[in-house]
């Protein structure tokens, strides 16, 4: 295919006061008013990697313009970028168009715009199941897991975990729990087989993995799923995942016949509780074993996703990464870098 001869520039190589060609995704307009009045609109726009705000302020030609461009579409925006205290980069769009046929020849490439796992579904669904199998004893809570990873199916290959924070792209939910039955793994292996041995009753290695497997499937019925970015439905503003995620479970056990009422009760509380604290959205605290140990490593995945995607983006050129809203506006050390090649971990190990 012959180039154009433009060259095309990702967003999270723009440096401050760039002029450049872009392909990216409106993934967002939000409306508002100046404190005199004066309206305004911030466009966000997004390829794989990065998402950068192009404010349109008063007086500007193309706020008038802007009521016409889509969400969800890719556009051609020709643009300026520009370093602002306190806000970071952003853009001045000189020019824009939506993505047209023809746009491949300039380097245009629509694979560059929507992120998503890395992980293929089938391998990720795959290595669940057999964490399942392996830690869910009782038959009950393992049928319950197993009915509502099957219903929902479709949704879950593709769903991310959040409209934004962590593992906030494609098949990000999937990905948040296969990787959380990993580490749970690890640990029901430590404290619940070589620990502590003369607990009693022993640690519930089942709850614990069928919480962990569950503990956001609300989200399926709180997000509406976007490439883009997933945004609240309105049962996901008004009731959220955790009350939404503890009502699928309790659905599905009702329609398993002679479902143990304690393990109902005890995989409730620990969806219910993942949050860990009142302040981050938890209607109860973890109360049970099982519920501090599924809290726990839910906050770990979530902030070692967030921290790691930090790092892995070099959009401010420097040692340190941007301040970390999850983590307490820390800014990370990036570290220096090593030869590429290490071979990709198997999902089963």
């Amino acid at each position: 295919m012959r180039s154009t001869g433009t060259v095309v520039t990702r967003l999270g190589d723009l440096v401050d006061g760039q002029e450049a060609v872009c392909y990216a995704v409106l993934a967002k307009k939000v409306r508002g008013t100046t404190k005199t009045g004066k309206p305004f609109l911030r466009c966000v726009f997004r390829d794989k990697k990065t998402s950068l705000e192009a404010p349109l302020w008063h007086g500007d030609p193309l706020l008038e313009v802007a009521e016409a461009w889509d969400e969800g579409i890719a556009y051609r925006v020709e643009v300026r970028s520009e370093l602002k205290l306190n806000f970071g980069m952003q853009l001045v769009i000189l020019n824009i168009r939506p993505a047209a046929d023809g746009d491949e020849l300039e380097g245009y490439d629509v694979d560059e715009l929507f992120e998503s796992s890395a992980w293929p579904a089938d391998e990720l669904l795959q290595s669940i199941h057999q964490r399942v199998d392996k830690y869910i004893a009782d038959p009950h809570l393992k049928e319950l897991v197993v009915r509502v990873l099957v219903e929902n199916d479709d949704l879950l290959r593709k769903m991310p975990a959040a409209s934004a924070m962590h593992h906030a792209y494609t098949r990000g939910l999937l990905e948040h729990m296969w990787s959380m039955s990993r580490v749970a793994a690890m640990l029901l292996d430590h404290y619940g087989d070589c620990y502590y041995k003369d607990l009693n009753p022993p640690l519930d290695k089942g709850v614990v993995m069928a919480a962990v497997v569950l503990h956001d499937i609300g989200k399926l019925k709180e997000l509406a799923y976007s490439p883009v970015e997933a945004r609240y439905t309105k049962e996901g503003q008004l009731l959220g995942h955790i009350i939404m995620g503890r009502d699928m479970a309790r659905d599905a056990a009702r329609n398993i016949d002679g479902f143990p009422e304690e393990t109902l009760l005890c995989l409730e509380h620990a969806i219910l509780a993942h949050h860990g604290k009142r302040e981050f959205g938890a209607p109860v605290l973890p109360a049970t074993l099982e519920a501090i140990l599924v809290s726990f490593i839910d906050d770990l995945d979530a902030k070692m996703n967030t921290a790691v995607r930090y790092r892995m983006d070099h959009k401010n050129g420097e040692e340190f990464t941007d301040k970390v809203w999850a983590l307490d506006n820390r800014r990370l050390y990036r570290g220096i870098p090593v030869e590429p090649g290490a071979p990709a971990p198997d999902l089963d190990a």
